[in-house]
Parts: structure tokens; sequence; C-alpha cells
């Protein structure tokens, strides 16, 4: 089977630089656990002030905090999927003067992990303090690990790198979502995505 990495790109799209107020620390939101208890009900994001010409919105919104801020569209994909190790942690987008644009928007948390990078045959930089990859030029994966009905997954070794089936993008792209890219995942290089 073929993997994918899920990326939010787009050339003209809203850029998301903080997260919502009394929200988790960045680095809970790639743990791969449960956060909604913790996340704040109502919670609000805004274009960024860095990017003021950049307004528009796609179901994928890129952003700087390291998370997956996507459309209710996206979590529709997924639940028609099947797709049951995600929650949807609502916000309320708002333009650069922190008017309420939409509510339908939310940060996809992914749940668990798969042992899906091959630690031997991959090039990558791994933290001084742990065995967490934080740069891979060229992914391998170990296939025969990966759990076959996983579609949306993060890898076990880098946490907020977020892999998809081809069962996944495909219905990402039915289904016409915008403001994400899948890069083939073998061979993948951070660098350059």
């Amino acid at each position: 089977m073929n993997y994918w990495v899920l990326r939010a790109e787009s050339s003209d799209g809203a850029i998301i630089d903080a997260l919502p107020k009394d929200s988790l620390t960045n680095w809970k939101f790639s743990s791969g656990e449960p956060l909604a208890r913790g996340f704040p009900a109502g919670g609000r994001v805004s274009f960024s002030d860095h990017f003021p010409d950049r307004r528009k919105l796609y179901d994928f919104v890129r952003n700087t905090v390291g998370v997956f801020l996507v459309s209710s569209r996206v979590k529709q994909v997924l639940d028609d999927l099947h797709v049951d190790n995600t929650e949807f942690l609502p916000v309320v987008m708002c333009d650069h003067q922190w008017n309420p644009v939409v509510d339908s928007y939310g940060i996809l948390n992914i749940l668990g992990s798969q042992e899906a990078i091959d630690m031997e045959k991959s090039i990558y930089e791994a933290s001084a303090l742990s065995r967490e990859i934080s740069h891979v030029s060229n992914l391998v994966l170990t296939q025969e690990k990966i759990d076959p009905k996983a579609d949306v997954f993060r890898a076990r070794n880098m946490m907020e790198l977020i892999l998809i089936s081809d069962r996944t993008k495909q219905a990402f792209e039915q289904a016409g979502l915008t403001g994400f890219r899948a890069h083939p995942a073998e061979g993948f290089d951070d660098m350059f995505a």
C-alpha cells in the first residue's frame, strides 16, 4: 500500500500563528493523546498579522503552531471513512481584527501512532534528549508494522509527521478538499516539503 505525508499547503490562504487563548501548550498537540477535556470551549484563532493579505480559507489551513487546522468538511470525510482515531477540537476562525469569520473549523488531533518509520534505513536527525526525529531527509517506512486499517496516523518516532493511506488521499480528492498536499511517504524529505 502507498502512504502519503499530509501537509497543509497553500500559496494564498490564511495563516494562523497562535493557538486559542488558554489552550494547552504546543507540544501536547503532537502527543497523540486525547485533548478535548483540556481544550478551551469557544476557542478563537485569528489570521496572522504577519500576512495581512492572506484571508482565503481552505479546508486545511496553514499555521505556524504545528497543528492540523481543518474545516468540518475534513472531519466529515474522515467520519464517512469510519476513521476512529481522531478528535475534532472546534475553534472560531477570526479575521485579522478578531472578527469571527466562520465557526466550522477545528484542530484535528490524530490519536495514537504507528511504528511506521524504519529507523535503520531512514536518514534523519534525532533530538539529543530522545529518539524523537527532528528532521528526516529520506523516509523509509516499515510497511509490515503499519496496521493495514490505519487511514490517518502519526509516525511513532516523529509524532508531528502525519501519514494517510491511499484510501484517505482519494477520499480527500474526491470530496474536493482544498489546502492540502499529499507527498509520497517513501523517500520524503521534510526540508523540501
